[in-house]
């Protein structure tokens, strides 16, 4: 089960097990909380809740705690964090997880706890005898990041939860500027609800209001040079120093767009669609498509080119041979050169 359906139940049934997987922190937190009110409503409102961390809590001591009875109510809920023994990934060597004592209580698990084992990872080892047991005896909850095509209904789901009324405008600009990162759009979500209280929301002051974020706003500096619009993109590295960010994150950032861009128009040649090239590059949805929309302004030598003075530049801010804004902003100015050529060459 998708996480977004199984918060837009009207009422949920208590279950033993729950396996939450992905990475998506905000469908993690939002179920979480949507099987606590639930443990609330229909088992015991003072019921004990644990929290077992398996980078450093041996997962047999979680066991152990699910199988004694509650001491000061009638129900308790065990959260099993970060049980990476679930993919093919080793975290830590110290720590080692008797698998046979969860094994025993999947297929045996007590009426007086509810067990939710969290696997914030992009998959599991299908493999694993272990992973198939608790899929076989759960429920499961897919908590992946949403689809860049459903991420304007997403947002639009959100405020609707928060009783907020966004004018389509509205959504896009949040969708443009924060792109797929949910914690994100909610704590832009409540910004605008506490600006607008219950006013209708105009779309000229939320765009002075909505934020743009680092990793979405360098598609948008990007955007602005491909518009032969210098100033913009200045102003856009003006908004993000204001936010701290760092002058050599911000570049790789820049750089890292420009490969996906090479790397987009590269497949495109050889025939690939959107979706073959997601899974080829192993990018997310989102900035496959941003890349697509972009990479026809680009020759691939100029691309080639611009991701070598990346390496340059990014010498440069590490050495201290300039300032690293001042490099920063330069790198743009030749990018925008580079740009200016490509588009006189007529590519």
């Amino acid at each position: 089960m998708q996480a977004q359906q199984f918060l837009e139940q009207k009422r949920i049934k208590v279950a033993p097990i729950y396996l939450l997987f992905g990475e998506e922190p905000y469908f993690i937190q939002k179920v979480k909380e949507r099987i606590l009110n639930a443990v609330n409503e229909q088992k015991d409102n003072q019921y004990d809740l644990q929290s077992y961390d398996m980078e450093s809590v041996v997962v047999q001591e979680a066991i152990h705690d699910a199988e004694t009875f509650p001491f000061f109510s009638e129900h308790k809920v065990i959260v099993v964090n970060r049980a990476s023994f679930l993919t093919g990934q080793t975290k830590n060597e110290n720590i080692e997880h008797h698998l046979e004592s969860l094994q025993d209580y999947i297929e045996q698990p007590v009426e007086f706890t509810t067990l939710i084992i969290v696997a914030p990872y992009e998959k599991l080892d299908q493999r694993k005898k272990i992973v198939k047991s608790i899929k076989g005896n759960s429920v499961e909850i897919d908590c992946s990041s949403p689809n860049v095509y459903d991420m304007n209904q997403m947002v639009k789901n959100m405020a609707s939860s928060m009783e907020i009324k966004l004018p389509n405008e509205v959504v896009d600009i949040l969708t443009e500027r924060v792109g797929d990162h949910l914690e994100a759009l909610q704590k832009e979500l409540q910004k605008l609800a506490l600006y607008f209280g219950e006013e209708p929301i105009t779309i000229e002051e939320s765009e002075q209001l909505i934020s743009t974020y680092a990793e979405t706003s360098t598609f948008t500096l990007i955007d602005a040079l491909v518009q032969n619009d210098l100033g913009k993109a200045l102003n856009i590295l003006k908004e993000l120093k204001k936010q701290n960010e760092e002058p050599i994150a911000l570049l790789a950032l820049v750089a890292s767009q420009l490969r996906l861009i090479l790397q987009c128009k590269l497949l495109k040649k050889k025939g690939y669609h959107q979706q073959q090239m997601t899974k080829q590059i192993k990018a997310h949805a989102y900035a496959v498509k941003m890349a697509l929309k972009k990479e026809r302004y680009f020759s691939e030598e100029a691309l080639k080119q611009m991701i070598i003075e990346a390496a340059n530049t990014d010498e440069h801010l590490k050495t201290g041979k300039m300032d690293k804004w001042l490099a920063l902003e330069m790198y743009l100015q030749s990018i925008a050169s580079n740009l200016s050529t490509t588009v006189n060459q007529g590519v």
